[in-house]
C-alpha cells in the first residue's frame, strides 16, 4: 500500500509538472492599417499616438499578454523611416509625409513593450501595395508609381503581383 501511494504520488507530481507548458505565447494583434487598433482615424499628432498606443499596450498587459505583433509595414509603406517605402497614410494621414513633430514610430513601440515586458513582433504586409484604388493615399515615390506594371488589383486592392520575378530582385 506505501509503495503503491508512493507510486501515485511520484506518477502525479510528474505529469502535472510536465504538462504545464513552461512559456505560454499570450499575444494580442495591434493592426495599423485603415485604423484598425492604432492609430484612431484621424490622430495624426505625435504624442497623442504614443500616448494612445502606450494606453493599448497598458491594456494589454492588464488582460495577461505577454506580447504584441504590430503591423509596421501595411500597404508596401512603413511605419518607421526607409529609404525603400514611404511614411504609411494610416501614420501621418498622407502618405510619404513623416510625423509631427519627428519621431521613429518603430523605436518608440518597441522601448515601450520591453518596458512593460512584452515582446514585440513587427508584422509586414508582403503583397498588399495600395488599401483602396483610387482612395488610398499615394505617395509620388510608392512603388506603384515607380513600377506600376509589378501589381494586379482585386478585390479593389492592388498586390504585388507573385508570378512577376522582377519585384523579387529589387532588394
Amino acid at each position: 500500500m506505501k509503495i503503491s501511494l508512493t507510486v501515485w504520488t511520484t506518477v502525479f507530481f510528474f505529469s502535472v509538472s510536465f504538462a504545464q507548458p513552461k512559456y505560454e505565447f499570450r499575444a494580442a494583434w495591434i493592426a495599423t492599417v485603415d485604423h484598425i487598433d492604432w492609430p484612431t482615424r484621424g490622430n495624426y499628432n505625435s504624442e497623442s499616438q504614443k500616448a494612445e498606443y502606450r494606453k493599448l499596450l497598458d491594456m494589454h498587459v492588464q488582460n495577461g499578454m505577454n506580447a504584441v505583433i504590430v503591423q509596421i509595414r501595411p500597404a508596401a509603406d512603413a511605419f518607421y523611416p526607409s529609404p525603400y517605402e514611404p511614411w504609411s497614410e494610416w501614420l501621418t494621414g498622407k502618405q510619404g509625409r513623416a510625423p509631427e513633430p519627428y519621431y521613429d514610430p518603430l523605436k518608440f513601440m518597441i522601448e515601450e513593450a520591453h518596458k512593460r515586458g512584452l515582446e514585440f513582433h513587427a508584422w509586414c504586409n508582403p503583397y498588399r501595395a495600395e488599401f483602396q484604388i483610387g482612395k488610398s493615399s499615394i505617395s509620388p515615390t510608392h512603388i506603384t508609381k515607380t513600377h506600376p506594371q509589378w501589381f494586379v488589383a482585386y478585390g479593389g486592392k492592388r498586390y504585388f503581383d507573385p508570378g512577376n520575378k522582377q519585384p523579387r530582385n529589387l532588394w
